[in-house]
């Protein structure tokens, strides 16, 4: 008897438990904070964070292999750093080389201050639902 009620227990236990009961999303957080029921805070990574390259330009049309070396990386600290090429005299040729601090606004906008500015424009961006692509000024960037 003292078995059956050992491994009745046991079994109750085991479904009634799950690795993810403690913790809920904030839906009014905006911030990609988890927060578990004990009062911790788990960090998720925001969408932006990353290696971005262009694929497509604003047309729609996939870009030459020099405009693919472009580049957006988006570090965790908050930092960033924007590349940009194009083709000039028939020579691929790097244009332009910023870098800064993002800022997460809510709802895929992000503030963009270079360095040496003490603000920066709002940027919208959109992430596609598997987070492989974004979109910022109706220009395609794929993650690497």
């Amino acid at each position: 008897m003292k078995k059956i009620i050992i491994l009745s227990l046991t079994f109750l236990c085991l479904i009634s438990c799950s690795s993810n009961d403690s913790e809920m999303v904030d839906p009014d957080n905006g911030n990609g904070v988890i927060t578990d029921n004990n009062g911790g805070d788990n960090e998720t990574k925001d969408p932006i964070i990353g290696t971005w390259s262009l694929f497509l330009s604003t047309d729609g049309v996939e870009v030459d292999n020099c405009l693919k070396k472009t580049t957006f990386i988006f570090n965790e600290d908050n930092s960033y750093n924007q590349i940009e090429f194009n083709t000039v005299n028939n020579n691929c040729d790097e244009i332009l080389n910023v870098t800064g601090e993002w800022t997460s606004k809510n709802n895929n906008v992000y503030e963009l201050r270079r360095d040496g500015y003490t603000s920066g424009p709002d940027v919208s961006f959109e992430f596609s639902d598997d987070g492989k692509t974004m979109i910022v000024v109706r220009q395609t960037y794929k993650r690497q």
